[in-house]
């Protein structure tokens, strides 16, 4: 797997996080979705309550999701024909955006990238095809999206593959060794579990891979959503935490057994694993870096999945049933009948008439903004969104990863929530931060705007 469709967050194992038991992260619904055709039903955190909400078309018989854009309010999925379509939470309509598709995927931007029955690639941006100049040369086990507007997969072989495909780029190949692959949420770097060795590649170019060795017969990998960490599952040791810059050991985690499978949420603030043998989850706490517990769960492409801040959702018989991670034993909270045989996926995204989730900024930044007198506040820009939630999510994201980041909301309704790291007392203090963000920035001053 490349990356998991929930390894959307980033709290990382440091000292003074929060347990993420109590951080203030958004709360989400979740979307189901027939797996047979028929109606989507969106239900609220933490007990599964159903929502107002209602699609005004039918889905057809869907074959897989294939994730969300919450910018654009739009959740993609594969159907039984081939077809990419989408459905649109804010006009509740169903459209097919694409047709004869094999293989779909989203990037980090929530750009869709589809290669169709002839190994063509398209990329859907802000709801526009951009036809890829090369087709994708094999059958991809995995494929995601990068920051950079390029495709990764994993290609299927007797000799494993990782191909890098750009709109205007020839395509380049790299052969891996046999093992479990994991990419960054931004695509910038891609991780193996070989055995004796966690393998790191740059996608993008042709550098020497770099080797981190693992005792304990390394047989999973999973970044952390900032990729500042690494996760290693192990068949003869506790989990291992590693620094991706420098591969050095931060944490051990002690598990009951051998796991063979990683996932995280939304936000990073929960680390799922899947022991080697029974049909259970393990539940570590990203903010204390201690095993949680274990419950029992049938593993699937969507669940388990935690649902922000601390819902476990899993299959039990023929229902999907709602536990708090917090409470002890993880206290059933919720329960949907019949529920077991759709497809669930967790969204940080509200309908409008229901509370919008509040932008909510740092509140350091905040108090450094009001005290800079007449002096123009200097931030550094990440993203821009005319989504509220979106912008608060990708906030939520950057603050778990240790950046200071924020929300500049908008005095204009034609303006867009801008999100931000800083304040800075000086533009050079800003640009060296951007130098090191490994992301698109540009310097902004906000004396005439509010962070919240």
């Amino acid at each position: 797997m490349l990356i998991s469709s929930a390894c959307k967050g980033s709290p990382e194992l440091a000292t003074g996080s929060f347990s993420a038991t109590s951080r203030n992260v958004p709360s989400v619904t979740v979307l189901r979705i027939p797996k047979d055709g028929g109606l989507p039903r969106l239900y609220r955190i933490p007990g599964l309550d159903s929502a107002a909400w209602k699609l005004s078309d039918r889905l057809p018989p869907i074959e897989r999701t294939i994730g969300a854009d919450p910018e654009q309010g739009v959740v993609y999925a594969l159907d039984r024909k081939n077809n990419v379509v989408g459905v649109d939470l804010d006009t509740r309509r169903v459209r097919t955006f694409l047709e004869n598709i094999r293989y779909a995927a989203l990037g980090p931007d929530g750009a869709l990238y589809a290669v169709d029955t002839g190994s063509t690639v398209t990329q859907l941006v802000r709801r526009t095809p951009v036809r890829f100049r090369s087709k994708l040369q094999g059958k991809p086990l995995e494929m995601q999206g990068t920051m950079d507007g390029a495709l990764l997969a994993q290609l299927a072989g007797s000799k494993p593959a990782l191909e890098f495909l750009g709109s205007d780029q020839s395509p380049t190949s790299t052969v891996l060794p046999e093992g479990q692959v994991a990419a960054t949420f931004l695509g910038d770097l891609v991780a193996v579990a070989a055995d004796t060795a966690v393998v790191l590649y740059t996608p993008q170019n042709k550098s020497k891979p770099k080797v981190i060795h693992v005792e304990g017969d390394a047989r999973a990998v999973l970044f952390s959503p900032s990729g500042h960490r690494l996760y290693v599952a192990r068949a003869a040791a506790p989990l291992l935490v590693l620094d991706r810059y420098d591969g050095v050991k931060l944490r051990e985690i002690e598990l009951p057994g051998p796991a063979r499978g990683l996932r995280s949420d939304l936000f990073g603030s929960w680390l799922l694993v899947r022991p080697e043998t029974a049909d259970s989850v393990w539940v570590i706490d990203i903010g204390t870096g201690k095993y949680a517990g274990a419950t029992a769960a049938r593993w699937s492409d969507d669940l388990p999945a935690v649902a922000a801040p601390r819902t476990l959702l899993v299959r039990r018989g023929n229902d999907v049933v709602a536990l708090d991670l917090g409470a002890p034993g993880f206290k059933e909270v919720g329960r949907v009948p019949g529920g077991a045989a759709d497809i669930w996926l967790p969204m940080a995204w509200h309908p409008a008439s229901d509370n919008e989730i509040p932008v909510v900024a740092d509140s350091s930044a905040s108090a450094a903004a009001d005290t800079s007198g007449n002096r123009p506040t200097v931030y550094l820009q990440v993203s821009s969104s005319q989504n509220p939630t979106w912008a608060s999510e990708l906030s939520e994201k950057l603050r778990a990863a240790g950046l200071p980041a924020s929300v500049l909301t908008p005095r204009r309704a034609d303006e867009a929530y801008r999100v931000v790291l800083g304040p800075y007392a000086t533009r050079e203090q800003a640009e060296e931060t951007g130098g090191k963000l490994g992301m698109p920035s540009f310097i902004v001053t906000a004396q005439d705007q509010s962070a919240r």
